[in-house]
């Protein structure tokens, strides 16, 4: 096993969103040499090679892996932390194992900006998808908090091409 253990060091109040949580981690290793194969299978990854560091989305949740730490934000309670350490450990840790296998992507995926995303979307504030206006829509796909397919308009002409657009930048 690669990743023997993630150690939980404090967990504060998110800054950025009040009604959740952050928390410092340690991981047992550092983890900067699967991150190459985790930015290549992590849907919207944010890898900077430099800074030896990954932030991606699980469930709604930022994670940011720096080295040997593994910073979470915006987690509801301890439980759901500790379910999203688990998962990190089991994604590292098969992401390890299989790296033979895999390609590494040693370039940032950039994500198009919320105003990108809008451009593609239909416009129409229908509200099919439960959010008031294309734009809070567009805001959540940009956090990866929504999937595309939830646009309904986006299935019907003549919208499809956009959503073919869509569907390539967060394949």
């Amino acid at each position: 096993m690669f990743l023997k253990s993630i150690k939980i060091l404090d967990i504060d109040v998110c800054v950025r969103q009040r009604s959740t949580f952050a928390s410092h981690t340690r991981a047992s290793v550092d983890v900067s040499e699967v991150m190459p194969y985790l930015n290549g299978i992590l849907k919207g990854a944010d890898y900077n090679k430099e800074a030896d560091s990954i932030k991606f989305i699980q469930n709604h949740v930022e994670i940011t892996m720096i080295k040997d730490q593994i910073n979470v934000a915006k987690f509801a309670n301890r439980t759901e932390l500790l379910e999203l350490l688990d998962w990190v450990q089991d994604l590292v840790n098969d992401t390890y194992e299989s790296m033979s296998e895999l390609t590494p992507l040693y370039t940032a995926q950039h994500r198009p900006s919320v105003m990108t995303i809008y451009s593609l979307l239909p416009k129409t504030n229908c509200r099919k998808c439960g959010e008031k206006s294309c734009m809070a829509f567009a805001a959540r796909l940009y956090k990866l908090e929504v999937e595309i397919s939830d646009c309904g308009p986006l299935a019907e002409e003549p919208y499809t091409a956009n959503r073919d657009k869509l569907n390539n930048v967060f394949a």
